[in-house]
């Protein structure tokens, strides 16, 4: 059989390059997941904390529509009380109250789930007009900020995988095949705040169903239970978890989590109007978190172990069809 003759450099670098092309963006990208590698199981964020005092506030509850209200329906001064909130604080009018901010948390329970949750005011509650819907609603923008004594779920000097915050109006039952269950294209953004700092990991988009099913307990029997819901859940790679517990060492109760929602569209592309939203309403919708932990001393060896390997095998390829390998091997020669 005639024997191939053996690649020319320019034969070899061409090959070296088209490798290096297909190859380093699957390299990177297990490098980057492997790290975080979770077991797949959430653990409940809050568990066993029924302390309800202080867990936070209402950060934004959607677009202003005060002034409509106000006009249509002429009341006192104060009477749209924290109506509208922004970045934290209520609006102007609040002369009937000195609270300034719409706190996050009435009381706790896990009636609707196995793990511990919080029964929050929808964004319609502040007013002085019961029963009224006045003062916000829309696309967004919404956002709460809940301070990390409320994380009591997510040990200390670990960091997270993935968390995905609940916001469920377990107060209403729907037929699991009610019409108005949609789906949702949410903007979102998560923020880690920490020592007077945050990180901020923001553009996530996302695809939900405002459907939540459960299995709920009657006295007798479990059934299943659809109610309005959206989760949110927040992915980060190997890298990202290993720069948040860079961020926080690991101590998750001094870290608040401001979690925001930029906007909301119905992916069918009709008008919002009026779409299920459970924190949008004059009742109470229930909060809940969970999250899958890692290891960082686990998942930062592995990534500087595989980034070795990458750049020892990177450095291999580059050098193989130059005058410099066969010296370079002849080094190596009887001592591997």
């Amino acid at each position: 059989m005639k024997k191939k003759s053996p690649l020319s450099a320019i034969q070899f670098n061409a090959l070296a390059i088209v490798t290096l092309l297909a190859f380093m963006p699957f390299a990177i990208a297990f490098i980057t997941s492997a790290g975080s590698d979770s077991n797949g199981t959430y653990e409940s964020s809050i568990n066993g904390s029924t302390d309800t005092f202080g867990k936070g506030y209402w950060y934004d509850n959607g677009v202003n529509y005060t002034s409509y209200y106000e006009s249509a329906y002429p009341m006192p001064s104060g009477w749209y009380n924290c109506a509208y909130i922004s970045n934290g604080y209520c609006g102007e009018d609040y002369s009937y109250s000195t609270d300034t901010q719409v706190y996050f948390s009435l009381s706790s329970g896990n009636s609707y789930y196995d793990v511990t949750s919080y029964q929050v005011k929808q964004n319609q509650q502040y007013s002085l007009s019961p029963s009224e819907y006045l003062g916000t609603s829309g696309p967004g923008p919404y956002g709460w900020l809940v301070f990390g004594d409320t994380f009591t779920g997510i040990q200390q000097n670990q960091t997270i995988d993935k968390i995905r915050y609940n916001f469920i109006d377990s107060y209403t039952e729907y037929n699991c095949d009610y019409s108005e269950f949609t789906e949702l294209e949410i903007q979102a953004s998560i923020s880690f705040l920490f020592d007077n700092e945050s990180m901020v990991f923001d553009n996530y988009e996302m695809i939900v169903s405002n459907k939540y099913e459960y299995n709920r307990y009657d006295g007798s029997n479990w059934d299943n239970v659809c109610v309005n819901g959206i989760v949110l859940e927040f992915d980060f790679t190997g890298f990202e978890s290993l720069s948040i517990e860079n961020f926080n060492s690991g101590d998750w109760a001094s870290t608040d989590h401001l979690i925001q929602i930029q906007s909301i569209e119905r992916t069918d592309k009709t008008n919002l109007g009026n779409t299920l939203l459970p924190f949008n309403g004059d009742g109470l919708f229930t909060f809940s978190a969970d999250h899958q932990e890692i290891d960082p001393v686990q998942a930062n060896f592995i990534i500087r172990s595989l980034t070795t390997i990458l750049s020892v095998g990177t450095f291999l390829l580059a050098i193989a069809s130059t005058e410099y390998w066969s010296p370079l091997m002849n080094a190596f020669k009887g001592r591997i």
